[in-house]
């Protein structure tokens, strides 16, 4: 996909602002600090976020937003729902990869995990296996306890949360509420509960893996419209630019079908999918 989002645009990102070459930062940065100039540089402050109705919703803004500072985002269905996502570092073309096999909630916080390895320069892997941090050793592991400890606060600011929660009884409805609120997970939430001695290593434990069970047992995101998934897989911007290729006549229609991974014969469908969220917008 690098290679396609480089041959599509002429080996320059079309990105009016491109993230990746106007911030960066170092393992040891403090991850306050850090959120602070993403938020400002995006400039998306926290009640803008709260008036996202759902984290549906919230996830297509986030999308929107990195990609329009140039970072391209794609889905997939994993085969493996112990990785959430992963991220390739570029100068030019750096994209982030998320599996739709998890939950809405999930992916906002492989986003900005993923966003945190990229401002590193480096690339990565989100998973939900905790334990694999424990056989990271140096800057490996100081990178990865730094790309969650980004995502959490990015998307909950400590400053934020802290006056949120005063007088909070903990259980699992302010604990919804609280995710519902900043449209994150439950996970995320109790979290920061966690991180400020509000529950034990136990509690977060259990309920953790009891919400990963109910999590499975609701089934994995699939099938639907073959059309729609594919649109949502490759996201507007990519597909809107592969389309005006080939209306240029720069490509063929095998080129076009081989950039959005379909048979020429789905073309026509392609087609109609982008005219359709055209009508919409």
């Amino acid at each position: 996909m690098q290679i396609n989002l480089a041959e599509l645009n002429d080996n320059i990102n079309p990105a009016p602002h491109h993230i990746v070459r106007d911030l960066s930062f170092k393992s040891n940065s403090s991850v306050v600090e850090m959120s602070d100039k993403v938020r400002k540089y995006f400039n998306i402050d926290i009640n803008t976020q709260f008036g996202w109705k759902n984290v549906g919703v919230a996830f297509k803004k986030w999308r929107d937003i990195l990609e329009e500072h140039g970072i391209f985002v794609f889905k997939e269905a994993f085969k493996n729902n112990a990785f959430s996502g992963f991220c390739l570092y570029d100068k030019q073309f750096p994209i982030i990869y998320v599996n739709n096999s998890v939950a809405d909630s999930r992916q906002i916080f492989t986003l900005f995990h993923e966003l945190a390895h990229l401002l590193l320069g480096t690339g990565g892997v989100d998973t939900r296996l905790d334990d694999y941090i424990k056989f990271l050793q140096g800057d490996n592991r100081a990178i990865e306890i730094l790309c969650n400890r980004f995502g959490g606060e990015f998307l909950v600011p400590d400053s934020d949360f802290n006056q949120r929660i005063v007088g909070v009884f903990i259980n699992d409805e302010s604990i919804q509420r609280l995710a519902d609120q900043y449209c994150v997970s439950r996970e995320v939430i109790l979290r920061k509960f966690l991180d400020r001695n509000k529950v034990d290593q136990q509690y977060y434990n259990t309920r953790v893996e009891q919400w990963a069970k109910e999590a499975k047992k609701s089934g994995e995101v699939g099938g639907g419209n073959y059309y729609l998934t594919k649109g949502v897989y490759l996201g507007e911007r990519y597909i809107e630019k592969a389309f005006s290729k080939y209306y240029q006549k720069s490509i063929s229609i095998e080129q076009l079908a081989e950039y959005l991974s379909v048979k020429v014969k789905n073309i026509s469908g392609m087609e109609s999918l982008l005219f359709h969220k055209g009508a919409e917008s």
